[in-house]
């Protein structure tokens, strides 16, 4: 038998063979880690007597193919609803927002961005069948048809509340 400091040389090469080119799933609550470009929140309906629909789940990937693993991580009964990103015209980091309940109707959802979202959202697209959106914050809100690639710059990474619908 090897001695043990062979046998630990030899489990950390496996290890680390086996996790080239592997970037775990980055999963917070607050929301992306620094490196994290890719992420998915899928929200719940939002239930009698509640305001906001509450997170069900959320997840951010990175390094290679981050985008792709994370095209693929939304259950297949939600909905897409919207894609946010960091930057204007849609760049920086990604949060792909999924809904149960099927595609966006008039009742849509409302919930509040995690802290991290809040401080970052910049531009952001509807889909899933919403065409509508109102977004608050500590300096103003401001309503929405369509795509919008910048939120202006009251909303501006201060986004505190969100709101999509079909209209």
């Amino acid at each position: 038998m090897a001695p043990p400091s062979a046998r630990r040389a030899l489990f950390a090469a496996v290890l680390c063979a086996a996790s080239a080119g592997f970037a775990a799933p980055v999963a917070t609550a607050a929301g992306p880690r620094t490196g994290a470009t890719h992420c998915v929140t899928v929200l719940n309906g939002v239930e009698r007597g509640e305001g906001v629909s509450k997170v069900r789940s959320r997840t951010c990937f990175s390094g290679p193919g981050a985008a792709e693993r994370a095209g693929r991580a939304a259950p297949a009964a939600a909905t897409q609803l919207m894609l946010w990103a960091e930057h204007r015209d849609y760049g920086g980091v990604y949060d792909r927002i999924h809904g149960y309940d099927g595609p966006c109707d008039a009742a849509g959802h409302s919930f509040t961005p995690s802290t991290w979202w809040s401080n970052n959202l910049t531009s952001f697209q509807v889909m899933g069948g919403c065409t509508k959106s109102y977004l608050s914050g500590p300096r103003g809100n401001g309503s929405f048809s369509g795509q919008v690639p910048h939120v202006g710059d009251n909303l501006n990474d201060a986004v505190t509340y969100v709101k999509v619908w079909r209209g």
